[in-house]
């Protein structure tokens, strides 16, 4: 069903620049944005886009007031300490106080004590250049977003599949109306990304049948012919099952198995273990879903899957995106337009931050992480501990765009470690955010209209340029301005222009960003192709390239001749995986998909995927059960991404409270009502809300939407508190340090009435539903209360305080608690 463009603006305009949304999401929808007289007048969705076909988002629509909003950050701002006012200066003030603090810093402490947290939502030069940056400087601690977001099923990609660094998405969206069958697990598309979800429509209105899994009922899953509500971290149990109806029903490809599956014959005692009908107790789905859903998948193909967050936040991340992987390739749709494993938000490509790097000297200090993985991206959920506690050794500088402190895990916790212990904290930044309050220098930064640069993180192993528009509004600069102004202070001049030579011949200060980009792409064979050149929508084909391109010849090429976007459509084609070595279709030690993977063995995980309850359930922590007896989960509304779109009113206007979602059968036994202030607790701290009632979540579980901020504009800022405060940040993904805001513990109450009694009559009610019946030996995680949780900082909620060595600990720049 496709949705059709608006005509052309009715506005006055003398000019219409062809452009890509950026930092909304990663789908990179075509736009054109109107000008007249230096300043945007109209966004419109580009129809010659083939990704968007016209049509935008809220956020994409919405834009307009993010340009242009009274409330952005607008000029660089300092102050000595957090407990200070910041003050306006000019840009070389700011450098050259952040300079100072930062050759402070090192010579004190060393190198290694500044933490650098750099994500693609920005700018792609602000991941690329924020890492040589730090590389340069001598810090191990070079973090990143993906192990906050979504980056975990690329991490089980690589073992299963084979990739050059994370594994990635197979067929495009735009390929998906070749599918017969679309298993959409831990995504409401049709909410987060509605221009993306009008391919899953077309694929249906062709015949394709539609499996959504998620635990809550969402719009995607209105949409399905098979829905199935499943408890959280449970995937890989549901998934097992329903292999376990393919194998035993003979539903798969035998061909493809033999020839390009390896491992099946050890992983069937554990998939015998797991029949419907106990994966159902488990899960909450009922068995005949269960059954319906793997006949239905298996006989329907080419299929695909795909999803996002749901699958990537929670303990058992890797064995379930594992088990979805394999699910798919039984099916024999793997390489085949209108199949493939096909993830959402998780197809940024190799990156590479200079092969002239490697003449540096080794960093001699290890990163700060626990993950039993020693490559990808590093967790900045790792570091609160090592910055309240000084261990393993001191981290005393931050540097971080975006709001990333609102989004940590026991936030906190992180923030107090930053009024205890940080001496400089530098921000990159759009609005006075929860970090912007938590910052000692505040550089204003560039809306993508205001600059040209790469969306090297699209859906589609996607990479897309967006052209600038308009002159920059007030004082702000792009990210990769604030890096080589920093760098030309602390490393010298001419080392400054040594590393970070791609300097505007109108002003050395400032960088010229498609020659930056262009750079930064070449070093990595994957996207040596993927130039200004070849993506500009203004000169190219629109929709950008998929990567991997080597050339720009590749690059102007398309796969197939419906193909959509140029460049790789459809990865894992019998035929050699670019750069394998020996050339084999799949880059593994055995040259197959691997479901009995010996890698994962080595480092200490699970040989053969399985399932594992979660860090927090009754079953895995029943001491928290006794005193937080519901299930959260959490998720991402149709109005914003991250920040972007809370702080402007005509997309905050589509949901302006940050509602905890009740069922309407513990809500009645709770005396809630909808639009009750209510209180939700964890073991980590607590957060506040308005009730919605609704039947869209499960009566054992709460769904809370996150990436709001206390100090967003609009509504009381304590009930717009990001669900971040109560997530665990020591029990996480083993693998890669994934946090699991996708399954907690908690209690819910209503403000002002007795929150023991609510406790009481919470587990009285739980005592409807079954037991689920897990085996304690083999199935629980390698949970760490015991050994990470001794010596960390804990949350009393007596006194609602963070709490080390027996001592409470000074909050943050935070808003007060209120009263139970």
């Amino acid at each position: 069903m496709a949705l059709k463009p608006l005509p052309e603006s009715i506005r006055d305009y003398d000019k219409v620049v062809a452009t890509t949304c950026s930092n909304m999401c990663e789908a990179s929808c075509g736009m054109l944005v109107y000008v007249k007289n230096g300043r945007v007048v109209d966004i419109y969705g580009d129809p010659e886009n083939p990704i968007n076909k016209g049509a935008l988002c809220p956020k994409g629509s919405g834009a307009f007031q993010h340009i242009y909003n009274p409330l952005r950050v607008k000029y660089p701002m300092i102050r000595e300490t957090l407990d200070d006012e910041l003050k306006r200066v000019s840009w070389d003030n700011a450098l050259d106080f952040a300079a100072k603090r930062l050759i402070e810093l090192r010579d004190d402490y060393g190198p290694e004590a500044l933490m650098i947290h750099r994500t693609g939502r920005s700018d792609f030069l602000w991941k690329l250049g924020g890492s040589r940056f730090g590389r340069i400087f001598g810090t191990p601690n070079v973090v990143g977003q993906g192990p906050i977001c979504c980056e975990s099923p690329g991490v089980a990609a690589n073992y299963v599949h084979g990739a050059k660094d994370l594994g990635r998405l197979m067929n495009p969206n735009t390929d998906w109306i070749h599918s017969r069958c679309i298993l959409i697990a831990g995504a409401n598309i049709a909410n987060n990304h509605p221009v993306e979800m009008q391919w899953v429509l077309d694929a249906k209105e062709r015949g394709a049948k539609v499996i959504v899994i998620d635990p809550r009922f969402n719009t995607t899953m209105a949409k399905a012919d098979i829905a199935m509500r499943l408890r959280p971290n449970t995937d890989a149990a549901l998934v097992m099952a329903m292999i376990n109806v393919i194998l035993k029903e003979d539903l798969y490809n035998h061909e493809f198995a033999e020839k390009w599956i390896h491992g099946l014959d050890e992983w069937r005692p554990l998939i015998d273990a797991m029949p419907p009908a106990r994966a159902a107790d488990i899960t909450w789905v009922p068995e005949e879903t269960i059954i319906e859903a793997a006949r239905t998948f298996a006989a329907n193909t080419p299929a695909l899957v795909t999803g996002n967050l749901g699958t990537a936040q929670t303990y058992n991340s890797n064995n379930i995106n594992r088990c979805y992987m394999i699910l798919v390739a039984l099916t024999g749709s793997i390489g085949v337009r209108g199949g493939g494993w096909n993830w959402l938000h998780n197809c940024r490509p190799p990156l590479n931050a200079g092969k002239d790097l490697a003449q540096l000297p080794p960093i001699k200090k290890p990163v700060v992480s626990n993950k039993l993985i020693g490559w990808a991206d590093v967790s900045a959920a790792n570091f609160p501990n090592a910055i309240f506690t000084q261990k393993p050794y001191p981290i005393r500088g931050v540097w971080w765009n975006g709001n990333m402190l609102a989004q940590m895990p026991f936030t906190q916790k992180y923030a107090a470690a930053f009024k205890k212990n940080v001496d400089i904290a530098i921000h990159n930044t759009f609005h006075p955010n929860f970090t912007y309050h938590h910052a000692h220098v505040v550089f204003p930064i560039t809306s993508w209209v205001e600059r040209e640069g790469l969306c090297h993180h699209g859906d589609n192993r996607l990479m897309a340029w967006f052209n600038q528009c308009i002159e920059e509004n007030w004082e702000c600069r792009n990210d990769i301005d604030v890096i080589v102004g920093l760098a030309d202070r602390i490393f010298g001049k001419r080392e400054g222009l040594k590393w970070f030579p791609w300097r505007r011949k109108d002003n050395p200060d400032l960088v010229d960003m498609a020659a930056a980009t262009d750079w930064f792409n070449k070093q990595e064979s994957f996207t040596a192709g993927c130039t200004k050149k070849t993506l500009d929508p203004e000169t190219t084909p629109k929709g950008g390239v998929m990567w991997p391109a080597a050339t720009e010849e590749e690059a102007m090429k398309y796969e197939f001749p419906d193909a959509k976007i140029r460049g790789k459509y459809v990865m894992y084609q019998d035929e050699p995986y670019p750069e394998s070595d020996p050339p084999q279709r799949f880059p593994t030690p055995s040259g197959k998909i691997e479901i009995a993977c010996q890698s994962l063995k080595d480092i200490g995980w699970d040989y053969l995927p399985q399932h594992h309850e979660g860090g927090h359930t009754p079953v895995s922590d029943p001491e928290d059960f006794k005193e937080h007896p519901v299930i959260l989960c959490t998720g991402r509304p149709v109005s914003s991404f991250h920040e972007m779109g809370h702080w402007w009113p005509w997309c905050d206007e589509l949901e302006p409270d940050r509602y905890i979602q009740i069922h309407p059968q513990l809500a009645e036994v709770l005396g809630i009502e909808d639009g009750n202030y209510v209180k939700l607790e964890s073991m980590r701290s607590e957060i506040d809300g308005y009730a919605w009632v609704t039947e869209e979540t499960d009566p054992r579980q709460v769904w809370v939407y996150c990436s709001t901020d206390e100090y967003q504009p609009f509504v009381p800022g304590i009930t717009n508190r990001n669900v971040s405060w109560v997530i665990d940040d020591i029990i996480t993904d083993p693998v890669y340090n994934q946090a699991e805001f996708k399954a907690q513990l908690v209690l819910v109450w209503k403000k002002g009435t007795d929150k023991k009694e609510a406790l009481r009559k919470t587990h009285e009610f739980l005592k409807r539903f079954p037991e689920y019946p897990v085996d304690r030996e083999k199935e629980l995680g390698a949970y760490v209360n015991g050994v990470a949780m001794k010596g960390a900082p804990t949350w009393d909620k007596k006194t609602k305080k963070v709490v080390w060595n027996g001592k409470a600990a000074e909050d943050g720049n935070v808003l007060p608690f209120t009263d139970d």
